[in-house]
């Protein structure tokens, strides 16, 4: 119960809570090794359409994108925190993805930087996600630690757990991906 008298009840718990998951599957018995860092991020000014892919380094150092209305948006490095719920890119981290920027894609040379941004991602040592069944909790299911490939493996994910609600099981194997392997 709620402060408020509040009372709810469902089947089924997702913790797909991004760098906070760790807090809610400790919750649960189920302690993993979380970290977080903060991704730094910007976007250009529209340019001429070159890209209709997302491109990026294996290993990290710089990914990139080009929308439909031409801006690119290029991520690399680490920002830093300013609190538990905000962070900045660095001066320096975007100076570095414009940089590599303009060695990897020609056409980004002289690009100008609109706007950069920064957020909270959670990290595993193993740099995989957490993804299936609580090993304490019945109901309780966990997507979470994407180490900054959310937006990649995200539906991926949410089909398997849609999965397992709907039907008991995923098609797709998911065992290596359990939160068991943090367990002693």
């Amino acid at each position: 119960d709620c402060a408020n008298g509040l009372h709810l009840q469902a089947p089924w718990l997702l913790n797909c809570a991004g760098a906070w998951a760790g807090t809610v599957a400790a919750q649960f018995g189920e302690p993993v090794p979380m970290t977080s860092a903060h991704p730094a991020m910007l976007v250009t000014e529209p340019l001429p359409i070159v890209m209709n892919v997302s491109t990026g380094v294996e290993g990290g150092g710089i990914y990139a994108r080009q929308v439909a209305r031409g801006n690119c948006i290029l991520g690399g490095g680490r920002g830093f925190a300013l609190g538990p719920r905000q962070a900045r890119p660095g001066h320096a981290a975007v100076l570095e993805i414009l940089r590599n920027a303009g060695e990897l894609y020609p056409f980004l040379k002289g690009a100008q930087a609109i706007r950069t941004w920064s957020g909270t991602e959670g990290y595993l040592p193993d740099h995989e996600p957490v993804i299936g069944p609580s090993s304490t909790q019945p109901g309780l299911l966990h997507g979470f630690g994407f180490a900054g490939a959310g937006f990649q493996l995200g539906p991926a994910v949410g089909e398997a757990l849609a999965e397992i609600v709907c039907t008991g099981a995923s098609r797709q194997p998911i065992e290596a991906f359990s939160i068991r392997r943090f367990q002693a």
